[in-house]
C-alpha cells in the first residue's frame, strides 16, 4: 500500500525536517503584531519570544477544514492513501478539522483510505509520534 503522512506545524520540526521525512504539512498560524504568520524563520521566532516576554500578544489559530483539504486532496489525486497526524483534540480543534475534511475527502475519493490520527499531543510529543510513523511507512 502506497500513502502518505500528513501532519500539521505544531509538531515543531525544522523546515528541512518535514521535506527529509517526505511528510505533507498543514501550515498553523500564528497573529502577532497584526500579522499573520505559517512560517516562521528562526529570526522571526526570536522576534517574537522577545517580544512575548515584554508583554506583547500573540495568538494561534487551529488548521481549519479547507487548510486541511487542500493538502490532503492532491495526495488523493496522486493515488496515494493518507495517515493524518494530527496536533491533540484536547488542545486545538485542529483534529476536529482534520476529521471533516477526511470526510468530505471520502465521499469524493471512496476508492482511497484517510485514517485520521488524534496523537494526543502537540510540540516534541507530536513530532516524536509522526517521526516513528515514518520510519514505520519508510
Amino acid at each position: 500500500m502506497s500513502y502518505c503522512i500528513v501532519t500539521d506545524t505544531c509538531c515543531d520540526f525544522p523546515a528541512q525536517m518535514y521535506s527529509e521525512l517526505k511528510l505533507s504539512v498543514v501550515p498553523l498560524t500564528v497573529t502577532y503584531k497584526g500579522q499573520d504568520y505559517n512560517t516562521y524563520s528562526e529570526q522571526w521566532l526570536k522576534e517574537m519570544f522577545a517580544g512575548l516576554r515584554a508583554g506583547e500578544a500573540a495568538q494561534t489559530c487551529a488548521g481549519n477544514p479547507e487548510g486541511w483539504a487542500q493538502v490532503i486532496e492532491p495526495q488523493l489525486q496522486a493515488g496515494l492513501d493518507v495517515l493524518v497526524m494530527a496536533f491533540s483534540s484536547g488542545l486545538s480543534t485542529t483534529y476536529q478539522s482534520a476529521v471533516i475534511a477526511s470526510q468530505e475527502l471520502q465521499e469524493k475519493y471512496p476508492q482511497r483510505q484517510i485514517r485520521v490520527v488524534d496523537t494526543l499531543a502537540a510540540s516534541l510529543g507530536q513530532g516524536l509520534l509522526v517521526y516513528y510513523a515514518c520510519q514505520k511507512r519508510d
